[in-house]
């Protein structure tokens, strides 16, 4: 089931090809009218061949020149995503569905206006529901196309971006939450608990799911040692299991996927304010907000203890789990490197340690209270002046409260 989803969720062509298709059917349906149900229409729908032949002429030509400007907006897009954004935010654009129906819908209207060009033959004596059909669709493609400008503009924005990846980490941890809830997840300590067999990777890659109906089928145990998203390569050992012949339901692709991996949905947001401090596009203030993002984002999941993640279902699986005080230093690390001699990013890092303590768990507390003092700890205090000096050591008196 975890494969079907992750194959649905990064097929691109998928919605595209069925509007295709719809338009090849709507192109039967219409022939069909056209052929054996003329009397049910009134006379003043009917047209000449050639004028219906002209409008879908003049309706394909025109939606060709829509789809060339289409396809010219996306590269555009993607081009900003993967140089100003990163290249891992890139399925953030392509897999939305918005967009998909909207190029489906394109490629539909071409489809239905080339094959009844194709099939309309002097046989034909007049038209009655092809042209009718033929102006309803260019309409419909004409607004499609206003809609598509409309979230080309709105997802071009950085503030757009991390607001969709906010809500994609808020959707992953409420799930887990609720999953824990419901009793189908717990926390468990970690336990080097070994099986006889045991479980390799079928492929190299990183492990982006874990389909557990399947991994757990006729009461099958499973421990996985790594963590998912983590990259593994053919062979190696990544778990053990009380039988054989589990890996089907173990997922592991070119990619890392955010469908059960939390802190790639972090990772991408610490990217984009990667990006935004380097010196090439120098905007703190994006930076700045996703520092935010990403508090918020750790805020939420600070009140999951550390430990394994334990699956129970017709038979068990654990899985290994990051630990948190490592995850924390993952996301921060190469932010507090580069953004060092940013005082106002440096000020937001420990805003947003400050933000993930007001729902934490105590020992989730004492790991980012630890951790502060590194967030300045390169930071040459004779050097600032009193100003800088003084805003910097007030935010980390804030944080350490």
């Amino acid at each position: 089931m975890q494969k079907l989803k992750l194959l649905y969720r990064e097929t691109n062509w998928w919605w595209p090809l069925l509007y295709g298709v719809g338009g090849a059917f709507l192109t039967a349906l219409v022939l069909a009218i056209d052929l054996y149900a003329k009397e049910l229409f009134p006379n003043d729908w009917k047209t000449t061949l050639g004028l219906a032949q002209t409008i879908h002429s003049a309706v394909f030509t025109g939606l060709l020149t829509m789809m060339t400007f289409t396809f010219s907006t996306i590269l555009v897009v993607l081009t900003t995503y993967s140089s100003q954004f990163s290249p891992r935010t890139l399925p953030n654009f392509i897999e939305n569905r918005q967009v998909q129906h909207i190029f489906g819908i394109f490629i539909g209207t071409v489809t239905y206006s080339i094959t009844m060009l194709f099939f309309m033959r002097p046989s034909l004596k007049d038209s009655v529901v092809a042209s009718a059909v033929a102006v309803i669709v260019v309409l419909i493609a004409i607004i499609a196309f206003v809609a598509f400008v409309h979230i080309v503009s709105q997802s071009i924005r950085v503030t757009t971006l991390l607001d969709r990846l906010h809500e994609e980490g808020c959707t992953l941890i409420t799930e887990h939450i609720d999953a824990i809830k419901e009793g189908d997840y717990q926390l468990v300590s970690s336990q080097e608990e070994s099986y006889p067999f045991h479980v390799t990777a079928a492929q190299t890659g990183y492990l982006q799911a874990i389909d557990y109906d399947v991994v757990m089928k006729s009461g099958q145990r499973v421990t996985i040692d790594v963590a998912i998203g983590s990259y593994v390569t053919q062979g190696q050992r990544i778990g053990s299991a009380a039988q054989q012949e589990v890996e089907q339901g173990i997922i592991i692709g070119p990619t890392r996927s955010a469908q059960q991996d939390f802190p790639f949905v972090i990772q991408k947001l610490t990217e984009v304010a990667l990006r935004a401090i380097s010196p090439g596009i120098n905007d703190p203030n994006t930076a700045r907000h996703a520092l935010r993002q990403i508090g918020d984002l750790l805020r939420r999941y600070t009140v999951l203890q550390d430990g394994d993640l334990l699956v129970t279902g017709e038979g068990t699986v654990t899985v290994n789990r990051l630990a948190f005080s490592d995850f924390l230093y993952l996301t921060f690390y190469q932010l507090r490197h580069y953004g060092e001699e940013d005082i106002s990013v440096l000020a937001t890092m420990l805003e947003a340690l400050e933000i993930m303590k007001r729902d934490a768990l105590l020992e989730h507390k004492a790991s980012i209270d630890r951790f502060i003092p590194f967030v300045c700890s390169e930071v040459n205090w004779s050097a600032l002046n009193e100003w800088d000096r003084r805003h910097l050591e007030q935010a980390q008196e804030k944080a350490l409260l």
